[in-house]
């Protein structure tokens, strides 16, 4: 009796205007004030409210956006819309049309490319987000995430392709999630080896969620920001990856003078060590890159160094000038005794029209055996021959022409023989194993259709000898007789006195 007494008093004291908040014990306080916000309707758990009632993907994924943001910025990452965007292959040859839409994935500011915001795109006042794919060759530095309203056992099949084809040959993470829950998945050559489900609601699931992330995160996220920190300068965001290589990756840069740089980071110090002794060396031929300082950073993930001026790729060459004028800057270092060392087609860029090299394996001082090295490099680059395969007799002699007597003829020379195994090479293509089978009651040719083509060379009516058949692609774009005999079907009948070389046609 005297305890209900009591809480009729305090219950009228409360209402009293003079009463403080410090009159009352923490707890006692809380439970008064929990009890008068939900008598008044006043007390409420906004998020889940919020996302129950959405109904379109979209919308949820806008709602949690912030949300992943705020996680994210203590890992050096952002979070990345490009669920209205196909970026992820299925396989090396399918159309890009045909490419998977993760929701969204983090990524550092500068291992992205930036897209333009979808039309229908959900906005939410005050909040920034970010549109984009991510890079091919930074595919090692993703954590995908992809959103449904409800998690099942398709949605989890989807987020399994998707990690499949990330990362074939190393890890990959993703994170699935829902209105309710989240699954934590790690995949090891495409297979999945750990999944972690959680509720948003259940205690300790923030810190689940951000250890899961700072732990899968790629080092070179720390690479890149500790460089840049070191280095006073800021990555181009959307635009800033340039490329990769085995040790080592550059990204566009811009420092507090507004200009644009090159930061190339390496992990290893013997490449670093070579390539920054080799510009050095270079500086006086106008010919490469250069350094913005001799100075370097040191960090105990590796060494970065700023370059410039900043280029774009150098398109494969296509016709007979454009070949020549590669073998031509490759004969401007070779005439001032200079050799490159990796003169690879991807290793030119283009600043202002002006073609410079760049990733100077070791610039040293040029004999004739390392001349050879260099120009075969740059033939095998051109035709995207390896070095497994054998040149041709007549790339071989040019070769060794140049090697006996290393003058700007003989380079030019060799240019020529190039340019002309190109064309041999073209004129010769035959199809074999392309990936669609057309329909066989199809009369005409589409991209990527199946074409199994041999060539016969007839000496005689009765001595015919069909050549080895060779892979190529058929993309639609080729021209002539090739094109025209596409249009058969099962085979085209040989002329006994046409001594000519002619096409043999098959159409599975």
């Amino acid at each position: 009796m005297d305890e209900m007494l009591d809480e009729k008093l305090d219950e009228k004291l409360a209402l009293l205007y003079h009463k403080t908040a410090k009159s009352y014990s923490n707890s006692t306080l809380g439970h008064r004030e929990i009890a008068r916000l939900e008598k008044d309707e006043l007390f409420f758990d906004f998020a889940p409210i919020q996302s129950d009632a959405i109904t379109n993907e979209a919308d949820f994924v806008a709602f949690v956006t912030p949300f992943f943001s705020s996680i994210l910025e203590s890992c050096g990452l952002v979070f990345v819309n490009s669920g209205r965007y196909p970026w992820l292959p299925q396989s090396p040859n399918l159309k890009k049309n045909k490419y998977l839409k993760p929701s969204g994935f983090a990524t550092h500011r500068g291992m992205y490319h930036a897209k333009p915001e979808p039309e229908g795109q959900v906005h939410r006042p005050g909040e920034f987000f970010r549109f984009g794919v991510a890079e091919e060759e930074l595919f090692d530095c993703l954590i995908l995430f992809e959103s449904k309203l409800r998690i099942s056992d398709a949605a989890f099949g989807q987020v399994v392709q998707y990690l499949q084809n990330l990362c074939p040959e190393d890890s990959a993470y993703a994170i699935l999630f829902d209105r309710q829950s989240f699954w934590l998945i790690k995949s090891y050559k495409t297979v999945v080896c750990s999944v972690q489900k959680a509720k948003w609601i259940t205690k300790g699931s923030k810190s689940l969620f951000q250890n899961f992330i700072s732990k899968n995160t790629s080092p070179w996220v720390a690479y890149l920001t500790n460089a840049c920190i070191a280095l006073s300068v800021d990555v181009v965001e959307g635009d800033a990856f340039l490329g990769r290589g085995s040790y080592g990756r550059v990204f566009k840069v811009i420092g507090q003078d507004e200009n644009i740089f090159a930061l190339k980071i390496l992990t290893d110090f013997q490449l670093f060590r070579r390539e920054r002794k080799a510009l050095i060396e270079a500086e006086h031929t106008g010919l490469t890159i250069r350094l913005v300082s001799r100075e370097y950073i040191e960090t105990i993930e590796g060494w970065a160094l700023l370059m410039y001026p900043v280029g774009k790729p150098l398109p494969r060459p296509e016709t007979r000038e454009e070949v020549r004028s590669l073998f031509q800057l490759l004969w401007q270092l070779h005439a001032k005794n200079l050799v490159h060392g990796d003169p690879r087609v991807p290793n030119v860029i283009l600043t202002e029209e002006k073609a410079l090299w760049i990733d100077l394996a070791e610039l040293c001082e040029a004999c004739p055996n390392l001349k050879r090295r260099d120009a075969e490099m740059l033939t095998r680059s051109i035709r995207r021959l390896p070095f497994r395969y054998s040149l041709s007799l007549a790339l071989v002699h040019s070769l060794d022409s140049y090697y006996q007597c290393a003058t700007q003829e003989n380079l030019d020379h060799l240019a020529e023989v190039v340019w002309e195994s190109v064309l041999s090479a073209a004129a010769n293509l035959q199809l074999l194993n392309v990936r669609k089978r057309p329909s066989k009651k199809r009369n005409h040719v589409e991209p990527n259709d199946v074409m199994y083509v041999s060539e016969r060379l007839e000496s005689s009516a009765e001595d015919t000898k069909e050549t080895e058949e060779t892979p190529i692609w058929y993309n639609g774009a080729c021209s002539g007789s090739a094109v025209r005999h596409l249009y058969a079907v099962k085979k085209v009948k040989l002329d006994p006195d046409d001594r000519t070389m002619k096409k043999k046609i098959y159409v599975k």
